[in-house]
């Protein structure tokens, strides 16, 4: 076989393909360009006589990782959204071009953005695809559309009613936005209700219908239960958080909607690790060190709470069969962009085997961005997005970060 000089030979102890298939052991995979060319198991030295040749004996080499909720506006800090927005654009670009190449340098290959002010990630984007920096694959809604006073109104897209929902999809696919997010109830803009519905059902659903008159896939921020149904009714294709608040404020699973959701096959994001791992591992570190506050001991209490009560819940939601997919909301409150495997790790403390983890954060990921015939897998002809990890991660998802090699489009960054 000849095999030319821009071709690349990797080889490693194991390899996770992301289709939920078993780890094949002793594998090659061949680069073409920015294609995958070949994948398989034993040697094939022999065969290879040009091109660059990479052995990783103790590594495990898994698609490019996709997450499907980050805002690369935000320093994932702490700092609370309302003040990120007061920074100006320029400030704001520069923090989401330091996140995209942070996580590309995490194994991240392809993100999607889920609102950012004005017009930076629109700059982002064309600094990547103009080779002017280096950074992951993007899918942005631009400015998700918001009630007046709603969820992340600073960005931009405020709309109420019908009649503007429906112009707002229009504007965003001018900006040629990659799909729509809607804030369906409120959430940690100050001037908005997390326990209440933002938009009805009505307004919902002719936004769902334009946008997918265009081809754009929807997701809803939902915290409110009115709100994950009237979501869910209004035929949008992810809900995220999905954290059945009632309008008094309190917590109350509804297991009739989850089966709803189940069987309608839309896909659910529950950020678990912006709302109940970070903080509540940093709170935890500070009391085994004996250095916590009082407030600090109260608001882990009730993080304790929240962890045992998300963790039962999406629990509750992948035995109904509900679609889970990693999106870990980094950028926002606590969540650096450097921690897909947090994510992962809580679902499979949820209940998702690490294989299942694995896959929620590369098949399926590519599948709810309606990009599982470019990338997500390790299979031929598939664009040569990959991550080359130490240690077996099908045994711990927490072996998933600082990896030894990444590749995007076939052109290795780490």
């Amino acid at each position: 076989m000849n095999i030319a000089s821009n071709r690349i030979l990797l080889t490693a102890k194991r390899l996770v393909d992301g289709s939920g298939n078993p780890p094949i052991e002793k594998p090659y995979l061949v680069i073409e360009d920015n294609k995958i060319t070949e994948v398989g198991q034993g040697s094939i030295q022999a065969k290879f006589e040009d091109g660059i040749k990479l052995d990783f004996s103790d590594a495990t080499i898994i698609p490019g990782l996709i997450d499907t909720h980050t805002h690369l506006n935000y320093p994932g800090d702490g700092t609370h959204t309302d003040d990120v927005m007061d920074r100006d654009d320029d400030e704001l670009l520069i923090q989401s071009i330091a996140n995209a190449q942070e996580y590309l340098r995490q194994g991240v290959t392809t993100i999607r953005d889920n609102g950012a002010k004005n017009r930076t990630t629109i700059s982002l984007r064309r600094g990547i695809q103009q080779g002017l920096l280096e950074g992951p694959h993007l899918d942005l809604c631009v400015n998700p559309l918001t009630i007046t006073g709603g969820h992340m109104w600073q960005m931009g897209a405020e709309a109420d009613g019908v009649e503007e929902v429906i112009k707002g999809v229009r504007k965003l696919v001018k900006l040629e936005a990659g799909y729509i997010k809607v804030a369906a109830t409120g959430g940690s803009t100050k001037t908005s209700h997390r326990n209440l519905p933002a938009y009805s059902y009505d307004e919902l659903k002719a936004l769902v219908d334009e946008a997918h008159k265009f081809n754009l896939l929807v997701a809803a921020h939902a915290h409110a239960t009115e709100g994950i149904l009237n979501s869910l009714n209004a035929g949008v294709d992810m809900i995220i958080h999905c954290s059945w608040i009632e309008p008094d404020n309190t917590p109350k699973y509804r297991a009739d909607i989850a089966r709803k959701i189940a069987d309608a096959g839309t896909w659910v994001n529950p950020t678990l690790d912006q709302s109940i791992g970070r903080r509540r591992e940093q709170l935890v570190a500070l009391k085994d060190k004996g250095e916590i506050t009082k407030g600090q001991s109260a608001t882990l209490d009730v993080l304790q709470n929240d962890y045992e009560r998300r963790l039962a819940e999406v629990n509750e939601m992948i035995n109904t069969g509900v679609r889970m997919v990693t999106g870990s909301d980094c950028g926002w409150a606590y969540v650096p962009f450097n921690r897909i495997w947090g994510e992962m790790n809580l679902l499979v403390a949820a209940g998702l085997s690490p294989l299942e983890a694995i896959k929620s954060a590369t098949l399926d990921a590519a599948d709810s961005l309606a990009v599982a015939g470019k990338t997500g897998t390790l299979f031929k002809g598939k664009e040569a997005d990959i991550g080359i990890f130490t240690g077996d991660p099908v045994k711990d998802v927490k072996l998933l970060k600082d990896p030894v090699a990444v590749f995007k489009s076939g052109r290795r960054f780490v």
